[in-house]
């Protein structure tokens, strides 16, 4: 959100951006957006998805690979493969004000971003608790009762629907997955109940005094967050889902599932997925990393850092004219 070029998606940044982008499929699914700042998100994820196809492949520029899509619409880096990357895959998710790009070089992955109501445009009311009702479980649904606001319950939502969404854009389907099959679970604990014994008889000596030395024993530190799910009611400990809280109030999560997961009618995602049977040595590996590098470690990228190398003293150039600074 932090990029606002003036006239929007008339300007002559964004059209040089956009020109960027190989001519057909990947611009055309840029303009067809009516909406300026749609059209910004959805420029600003081609290209991101760009550079990392890039960078896997060690080139400085677009050109010499080209970029598929399952019928699900997940991106795909069709050819050529890249040596030392047996299933590299990627994912773009946008939202609000972030557009965020996941990618891995073994496991399938998905990301997506959930945006406040405000990000978004939308009225700040709990009218999508009605409206959403069927795709969150009584387990999911009591997580947000919990909270006591409205923007905490739907910040518990978001939490909620983006591990949901990450899961089934990681298999290649999206909304046609079927979200409801999906149940959430937040950092390993269960909702509580509304009421308990102790709200009728109070906590006793011994468990209020056990229950201040560890609060006073334990450092504070940064918190982590991450999901587990179930799929189908049954526990699926295959899939890791890392969870981070991004500026103004968005929340990401980054999900990492088995290959053999992925659903794609076409066949052509599927083939570029060269090395089956590796989940549990990733997970394996995952499991030996300390846990403060499992969350996601995002990079934050200034514009011209998705232009390639080629083009980047025309884009400067550009951008000087469009500030009126001739030299």
């Amino acid at each position: 959100d932090a990029w606002n070029p003036p006239g929007g998606s008339t300007s002559a940044q964004f059209g040089f951006l956009l020109g960027l982008l190989p001519d057909g499929d990947e611009r055309t699914g840029v303009v067809r957006f009516p909406a300026s700042a749609d059209a910004k998100r959805c420029l600003l994820g081609r290209l991101l998805a760009h550079r990392a196809c890039a960078c896997a492949l060690g080139h400085d520029n677009f050109e010499g690979f080209q970029i598929g899509r399952t019928h699900g619409q997940k991106p795909f880096l069709r050819c050529p493969l890249p040596p030392g990357l047996p299933n590299f895959n990627f994912n773009v998710s946008h939202d609000g004000r972030w557009v965020v790009l996941a990618s891995d070089p073994l496991r399938l992955v998905g990301a997506d971003v959930s945006a406040p109501q405000r990000a978004r445009g939308d009225a700040e009311d709990e009218r999508w608790r009605d409206d959403l009702a069927t795709m969150l479980s009584d387990k999911e649904k009591s997580y947000i009762e919990m909270k006591d606001t409205a923007l905490d319950r739907y910040s518990i939502f978001q939490r909620i629907w983006s591990a949901k969404e990450s899961v089934a854009k990681a298999v290649g389907q999206g909304l046609d997955y079927g979200l409801e099959r999906i149940e959430v679970t937040l950092d390993g604990t269960e909702p509580q109940s509304q009421w308990s014994l102790t709200d009728w008889l109070g906590p006793s000596d011994a468990s209020e005094e056990a229950s201040v030395s560890e609060v006073d024993a334990k450092p504070k530190r940064l918190e982590m967050h991450w999901a587990s799910v179930d799929i189908d009611m049954w526990p699926r400990p295959d899939w890791d889902l890392q969870q981070q809280a991004l500026s103004d109030n968005h929340w990401c999560t980054v999900a990492l599932g088995p290959i053999e997961e992925a659903v794609d009618q076409i066949g052509e995602f599927r083939s570029t997925l060269r090395l089956p049977a590796v989940d549990e040595a990733a997970r394996n590996l995952l499991a030996e990393t300390a846990p403060e590098e499992r969350n996601p470690r995002f990079q934050v990228l200034p514009i011209p850092a998705l232009v390639p190398r080629a083009f980047v003293d025309a884009y400067a150039a550009m951008l000087n004219v469009q500030n009126g600074q001739l030299f």
